[in-house]
C-alpha cells in the first residue's frame, strides 16, 4: 500500500464519518386536522325539535330544506359554542334553524327558539 492509498482510505473514513446523526425524519402527522371555512357556503332554514346533543353534535327531528335537498327526518349537525350561546338545547325544544352543507357533513349556522 503506498502513502497515496493510505492518504485516500483516511479521507474516505473521515467523509463516512461527517454522515448524519439520525435518520432522516418526515414532517409528521399532526392529530388535529385543519377545517376549511364555511363562511362562503350558502345557508338553508328550516325548523325541527332538539332530540339529542352530544358534545358538538346536536340532533335534531326537522322538517327538511327542499332547496338544500335534505329531506325531513332526523340528522346529526356539527355545532360551535358561539351558535349554542344563547339556543335552547333541551331535548324537546322547538327551534329554527339555518344550516349549511360542508364537505364533513351538516352545520349548524344558527339556532333560535320557534314560538
Amino acid at each position: 500500500m503506498t502513502f497515496r492509498d493510505i492518504i485516500f482510505a483516511f479521507a474516505l473514513l473521515g467523509l463516512a464519518a461527517c454522515g448524519k446523526d439520525s435518520p432522516e425524519e418526515g414532517p409528521k402527522e399532526s392529530a388535529v386536522e385543519a377545517v376549511a371555512s364555511s363562511e362562503g357556503l350558502p345557508s338553508y332554514d328550516s325548523q325541527g325539535v332538539v332530540a339529542n346533543l352530544d358534545g358538538q353534535i346536536l340532533t335534531l327531528d326537522h322538517d327538511g330544506a327542499s332547496a338544500a335537498g335534505l329531506k325531513p327526518g332526523r340528522d346529526r349537525f356539527k355545532v360551535y359554542a358561539d351558535v349554542l350561546a344563547d339556543a335552547p338545547i333541551t331535548p324537546g325544544a322547538r327551534v329554527t334553524f339555518a344550516f349549511k352543507k360542508t364537505s364533513q357533513g351538516l352545520e349548524l349556522a344558527e339556532l333560535r327558539a320557534r314560538p
